[in-house]
């Protein structure tokens, strides 16, 4: 299955507006690659601020469908590391194009916190400001639908239609999907702006099916408990979108990275990483501790 990495920048502007994201992320994103610490206004920053060794201060996006399980691990992981937690939480009020979001990272990891969890990670994804952790978790797009005889996108019908959030990871996916099929066997794909109406329309007919960010999915159905019953399906291989998450900090905090990731590594092999993913619910979803890459 195809992994985040071939979303490549694009991710990040979807990531933020869905979780994530986002979805976690989850079209255009910030520059990879970029300098982005010369663009930022340097009174905004605390230059003056003092580390402590005993404390790591983690931030995550209100709008994070993991943000939870983020917190659960990143609690687990100071308890490996015998050090203090503590948490902020940030806004993350962009536009589809993610514009200032990556001036806003550096600020946030500049004035508020060591590391940021539940980021999207691939390959040339950020600026060279920022450094990120090995992924501690792998989610994945899936379809849903109200009809519980579809198994997967190849038994709905041509011409039927199949919603998805615009800009994110699963939409461009199922738009190169859908461009292999024959011309009598395509789909529709229906750009939505938000998943409560694009659940709205699944159960009223509208559409077929959606394709949607798993995380984000199980956060919905969380929410509202009472609506009419979806049927979760994962994706076939020519369409599969995989998300892997984990911390993004800034370069000069290299030897922060490399004791993350060798709590992150312990609790993979440990089993905590498994555990923390049924504790939140987000077992019922495609999930792979440590990621897919």
């Amino acid at each position: 299955m195809k992994s985040c990495s071939a979303a490549s920048t694009s991710f990040f502007g979807g990531w933020l507006r869905a979780a994530l994201a986002l979805s976690l992320s989850v079209t255009a994103g910030m520059p990879a690659m970029g300098q982005v610490s010369n663009n930022v206004d340097r009174s905004l920053l605390d230059a003056w601020r003092l580390t402590t060794g005993n404390t790591i201060r983690f931030c995550q996006y209100d709008t994070s469908p993991t943000l939870e399980f983020d917190r659960a691990l990143a609690e687990a992981a100071a308890q490996q590391l015998l050090v203090n937690a503590e948490f902020t939480v940030l806004g993350s009020a962009y536009g589809i194009g993610g514009e200032y979001a990556a001036e806003d990272l550096f600020v946030s990891l500049t004035n508020d916190c060591d590391v940021i969890f539940g980021m999207g990670l691939a390959a040339n994804m950020y600026p060279v400001e920022f450094i990120s952790t090995r992924p501690y978790a792998g989610f994945s797009y899936v379809l849903a639908v109200a009809d519980a005889d579809i198994e997967g996108l190849g038994d709905i019908e041509g011409g039927e239609k199949v919603g998805a959030l615009v800009g994110s990871f699963g939409f461009g996916a199922l738009g190169r999907y859908i461009a292999t099929l024959p011309a009598d066997q395509r789909l529709l794909a229906l750009p939505y702006g938000d998943t409560e109406l694009m659940v709205t329309r699944l159960l009223d007919g509208t559409i077929a099916g959606m394709v949607v960010y798993g995380p984000s999915l199980v956060e919905f159905r969380n929410e509202h408990p009472n609506e009419g019953e979806i049927f979760i399906r994962p994706l076939a291989d020519q369409i599969g979108a995989d998300v892997d998450i984990g911390g993004l900090l800034l370069t000069r905090n290299g030897y922060l990275r490399t004791l993350l990731d060798e709590a992150i590594a312990l609790m993979i092999e440990d089993g905590t990483i498994a555990a923390l993913l049924a504790e939140t619910g987000l077992d019922t979803i495609p999930a792979q501790p440590g990621g897919f890459q």
